[in-house]
């Protein structure tokens, strides 16, 4: 045991194989799922490889971060609906010795149905004399907005120096119900600004923000437009291509691999559209160079 500035990388969590996603779905809707869900549920992630990859993924993060702040720092994860939980790995570091407890919200966007939930979970943890901190948002990071620049930088190489005029591009995070941007939640905002910091930044000139992952049990209005609708003008407007960006997430997971990849990507196929998107952060040297640079500014 030593003492150590602790940090907890916190995210959704998702099941590590098809038999964790009934009681992975029963933590995240707060009661037993259906059998009809489960089973929907299930057959998604059979298309995507039988697991989540985020808990793995959030792994590697942590495993990233911890190389590039060196000593007197120790990463960890924690997870909101599945294991290790916040609470797990709050504990553990308060045994490792930890001095100071930072949790930091893997989604960059402040929202109350996401960082809302991590805060609360991870506030109420330790005793008054655990030093904690709790990072919420960090939307327009410089080292964040450069990790998508170089994410769509990759991708726009084929084209001409900037961007090829049939071609447009679509920036996507999760939709939530409309009643928290009217409330107040700087969500919609956020993701609004980091937009056009990257944008700006290399001069892209096609593009639109749209709104993904709406839950099928929604009985009140979401963040729209949807990015179905949004291909279908992209598709009236006479371009030939589109190019995803989802810039909602920072790991892949469902919302990805299934929403995306599959569902998105048939959708552009049936418009005649071609289709791709950009690989997701990840862990990309550049993304873990923005995790490290805000651990050290909220020091």
């Amino acid at each position: 045991m030593s003492q150590h500035i602790a940090v907890i990388l916190i995210a959704l969590g998702g099941p590590r194989s098809l038999r964790d996603v009934e009681s992975f779905m029963t933590a995240f809707m707060g009661r037993p799922a259906s059998p009809e869900v489960v089973e929907a549920v299930v057959n998604r992630y059979k298309l995507i490889g039988g697991k989540s990859p985020l808990p793995e993924l959030v792994k590697a993060q942590a495993e990233a971060l911890t190389q590039v702040l060196h000593n007197g720092f120790r990463i960890y994860e924690g997870f909101r609906y599945s294991h290790p939980t916040i609470a797990e790995s709050f504990e553990k570091a308060i045994n490792d010795g930890a001095t100071h407890i930072i949790g930091m919200s893997l989604s960059p966007f402040e929202a109350d149905v996401t960082t809302g939930v991590y805060r609360r979970s991870f506030e109420h943890l330790g005793s008054g004399t655990n030093k904690k901190t709790f990072i919420a948002s960090w939307h327009n990071n410089h080292f964040f907005i450069e990790a998508w620049k170089e994410r769509l930088q990759e991708n726009l190489q084929g084209y001409h120096r900037t961007q090829n005029k049939d071609t447009a591009i679509i920036f996507t995070s999760h939709s939530i119900p409309l009643r928290y941007i009217k409330e107040g939640d700087p969500y919609q905002q956020q993701i609004e600004e980091a937009v056009k910091l990257i944008v700006d930044g290399i001069n892209i000139k096609y593009w639109h923000i749209a709104w993904q992952s709406k839950s099928a049990r929604a009985t009140e209005p979401w963040l729209e437009p949807t990015v179905e609708s949004t291909l279908d003008k992209i598709k009236q407007e006479g371009f030939a291509a589109v190019l995803e960006v989802p810039i909602g997430f920072t790991c892949d997971h469902l919302e990805t691999l299934y929403d995306i990849d599959i569902v998105h990507r048939m959708h552009a196929k049936k418009l005649g559209l071609q289709f791709d998107r950009t690989k997701s952060l990840n862990t990309s040297t550049m993304f873990i160079k923005a995790l490290a640079d805000i651990v050290r500014k909220s020091l």
